[in-house]
């Protein structure tokens, strides 16, 4: 799941000609870098993300719980 919001975040940010919005997409790239960011800030934050990487509204809530669920090993960090 956080593959795809960073690929839709890579393509808004090729596609974005204003630089402010551009300037968001790029501090947005640089928070999906962390595997595990979703775990680490606010809900509030999260779902600011979400809409602004364009996942519908009625979308939000399933999203960001498939991000911080535990059991999704996708957002874990390999400790190897």
């Amino acid at each position: 799941m956080l593959e795809q919001l960073v690929e839709i975040n890579n393509q808004i940010i090729n596609q974005i000609s204003d630089e402010e919005k551009k300037e968001k997409h790029l501090l947005i790239k640089k928070i999906l870098d962390d595997k595990q960011c979703f775990l680490k800030m606010n809900i509030e934050t999260s779902y600011a993300i979400l809409r602004e990487l364009n996942i519908p509204e009625e979308n939000l809530k399933s999203t960001y719980l498939n991000l911080i669920d535990p059991i999704n090993k996708e957002n874990l960090v390999s400790v190897e």
